[in-house]
């Protein structure tokens, strides 16, 4: 596990530097206006003095989800007054890197609707359209044009502490890991509409008991893995970076992980704490996906073919079937380790046997689908007999199984959807995906 861990991290940051490096070359080759390319510079001089500082630290910020989700934005945004802009969240991330790394600083940042949002921190709010921040030694200075300036502690910025009067606004930790409860992110927000997040939309805490439900929500899910299946609870703590609260349709219920952005569990507000585990469960497994996705090719993306799988309505193309089914692959040993739970009631048991032998079935459908379908890379026929082998295992009389990492938990992803229309649909709870 700490292996694996440490490999989806090193490889998450390759694809990171390769991002970054793709979009400093688009940008020189732009013509950008003079105070935009003296801010790039900057920026860029000041990411690579932080990780010369302290490389370590300033890989954190690097992997955080919503720097993905900058990168992303920034490079898809079309040439002229757009991509400017969007280099703009550059310098935010290059002072997030370098608040990690412990290097000093000044640069002035512009704040957007009110907020200057530094990836995996916090926020500053402010009515100003400029920020000046400067670190040294052991404190951060928010100045705002005109305005009066905020110091904070380094280590209240980097431990997210209590809010500083009602500028500083910082992630709010979840207990027992990394993971934080991020509803700042403004690239995410700034998607076009539903298509941009399958149909989610961003939501915003305004009330401090609102985050108490989240993390009691959060700590009670994991309490309930560690019972029972401690090594699944440990991954979920470990990896899991961010909880990005989203709403869908009124009462809905969905998740999702985005590619670009891995480690990252959006997702609406779980009814109870075996919701939020499986919720939790099946988006690690997209965000493993995702990493690994960036590493090795597992399917021909360019055939047109779609299947039907059990748990969406609507036909899937092949990688977002080899994605599903790791992912429901997944679900199905949760709810057979939550069925044998020592303090589990009777009826509790019966009803995780059904869920999973619900999963079961739809992964034993579409482990044939994706063996018969001629679109696998070689890695793909290994990664899915990995998933054949699993399954067979867990569908043994007993059920009882230890994990194969190299042949039995390969890796998930992408952003996947179901409504509540149908009996398939309701199985998977509106996963995304």
């Amino acid at each position: 596990m700490p292996g694996e861990a440490a490999a989806l991290d090193g490889w998450l940051h390759s694809r990171r530097l390769v991002l970054l490096k793709t979009l400093l070359t688009r940008a020189e080759r732009a013509q950008l206006p003079p105070a935009a390319a003296r801010a790039l510079r900057e920026h860029w001089t000041l990411l690579e003095e932080a990780e010369h500082h302290d490389p370590v630290a300033a890989r954190g910020p690097l992997g955080y989800p919503a720097a993905g989700n900058w990168l992303a934005h920034a490079l898809a945004a079309p040439d002229g007054a757009d991509f400017v802009a969007a280099l703009s969240g550059l310098g935010t991330l290059a002072a997030a890197v370098a608040v990690s790394a412990g290097c000093d600083f000044r640069l002035v940042l512009p704040a957007e609707d009110g907020l200057l949002s530094l990836p995996g921190l916090g926020s500053y709010a402010t009515a100003a359209s400029r920020v000046r921040v400067a670190a040294g030694d052991d404190t951060v200075t928010f100045t705002p044009e005109d305005g009066r300036p905020t110091a904070l502690p380094r280590d209240v910025l980097l431990h997210h502490g209590s809010p500083h009067g009602d500028r500083w606004r910082p992630l709010g930790p979840l207990p027992g890991g990394p993971a934080v409860l991020d509803d700042h992110d403004p690239h995410l927000a700034r998607e076009t509409g539903r298509a941009g997040l399958a149909g989610l939309l961003p939501a915003t805490l305004t009330a401090p008991d609102e985050a108490h439900e989240w993390r009691e929500l959060w700590r009670r899910a994991l309490s309930l893995l560690g019972d029972a299946d401690p090594e699944r609870a440990a991954e979920v703590a470990s990896l899991v970076r961010a909880v990005v609260p989203v709403l869908w349709k009124p009462d809905g219920r969905a998740s999702a992980t985005r590619l670009a952005a891995p480690w990252a569990v959006l997702t609406t507000l779980p009814r109870t704490p075996e919701e939020m585990a499986e919720v939790l469960v099946h988006e690690v497994q997209h965000s493993k996906l995702a990493v690994l996705g960036g590493v090795v090719r597992l399917n021909d993306e360019s055939a047109e073919a779609v299947y039907r799988v059990g748990w969406r309505s609507d036909p899937r193309p092949l990688g977002a079937v080899v994605q599903g089914t790791y992912a429901h692959l997944a679900l199905a040993d949760l709810w057979a380790r939550l069925a044998r739970r020592a303090s589990a009631t009777p009826a509790e048991r019966a009803a995780a046997r059904r869920r999973a032998a619900d999963y079961g079935a739809q992964v034993d459908h579409a482990l044939f689908l994706l063996l018969g379908s001629g679109q696998l890379t070689r890695e793909g026929t290994e990664f899915v007999e990995g998933m054949r082998r699993r399954y067979e295992r867990l569908s043994s009389p007993g059920g009882r199984t230890t994990r194969n990492a190299k042949t039995a938990e390969p890796t998930g992803s992408a952003a996947h959807a179901e409504g509540t229309d149908n009996a398939a649909d309701r199985l998977t709870n509106g996963h995304f995906g």
